[in-house]
């Protein structure tokens, strides 16, 4: 009977150990897929995770960065006359059609307020064919010089009406009598700190940056398509902002008394109601 209980003994044993053996084999396999399963899980890595970024706020930079000016009358000291402080970085000065040294005035009388030169017919920026008898040709002046140089100038000005002149057509002049219908129109050009002439360019509702502003006689935007802008002087057009705008005369206006121009003559004319730019 000891054999058969050895043997029974033996086999107990190899089978014991043959389990053993597929326990630590089932273990390493185990073992070896979670640590594949580890080495494919990504890493925690917050900078790639949308939620953990920080906006990009570089647009909202370039917003927060442009400065709005309004016009304003506070602004304006000592009647005008001389540099007028809009802010620490722009101020104002204004030159009559005879370029001796005019006074910057905040013009109220219609719609559209702003800043426009003592002088002429209205208190606005005034254009003259024909000054005190003589055929001149030449604007008022409204002059902007920063303290240091700008980019992305937008200037807004006001009064400058649709369709208020005419002007001849076109391989006619104005005393053949054949018109067209022209808006005020008027001009600006740019100087560098050394006070060369870097940009200009013509203020007509063509070349606005979206035409007419609601609820105003004449009010639009225009970009300047100039960098680093030292100065600016603001000036107006014949009608159309070409020569062959016809002015009209009249021996005066209502509730306006004789000024330097005689105001005899009707042309472009306009102000200036506000100032964006950017400092470099």
């Amino acid at each position: 009977m000891k054999k058969p209980i050895l043997l029974l003994l033996l086999s107990l044993s190899v089978i014991l150990s043959s389990c053993s053996a597929e326990t630590n084999l089932l273990e390493e396999v185990l073992t070896d897929t979670e640590a594949d399963e580890v080495d494919e899980t990504p890493e925690d890595n917050s900078d790639d995770n949308p939620e953990d970024t920080p906006d990009d706020t570089s647009g909202n930079d370039n917003n927060t960065d442009l400065i709005t000016l309004e016009a304003d009358p506070d602004i304006i000291v000592n009647d005008g006359e001389g540099n007028q402080t809009w802010n620490e970085d722009v101020t104002i000065s204004a030159l009559k059609i005879d370029r001796s040294p005019g006074k910057v005035v905040y013009e109220s009388r219609f719609t559209d307020d702003g800043f426009g030169v003592a002088g002429g017919r209205w208190q606005q920026i005034d254009y003259y064919y024909e000054y005190q008898g003589e055929i001149v040709k030449a604007s008022e002046q409204l002059i902007l010089e920063f303290n240091s140089p700008v980019n992305n100038v937008i200037l807004q000005v006001g009064q400058m009406d649709p369709d208020e002149g005419r002007q001849a057509k076109e391989g006619t002049t104005c005393a053949d009598n054949d018109t067209n219908r022209a808006d005020e129109s008027g001009k600006w050009t740019a100087f560098n700190a050394m006070g060369q002439e870097i940009g200009n360019g013509i203020l007509l509702d063509e070349y606005s940056i979206e035409g007419k502003l609601p609820d105003s006689m004449g009010s639009y935007r225009f970009e300047l398509n100039t960098n680093n802008i030292s100065k600016i002087i603001i000036e107006a057009t014949q009608w159309g902002g070409e020569e062959r705008g016809c002015p009209t005369y009249r021996a005066s206006y209502a509730g306006q008394a004789l000024n330097d121009s005689g105001n005899t003559e009707n042309n472009s004319e306009f102000n200036l109601m506000a100032l964006s730019y950017k400092k470099q």
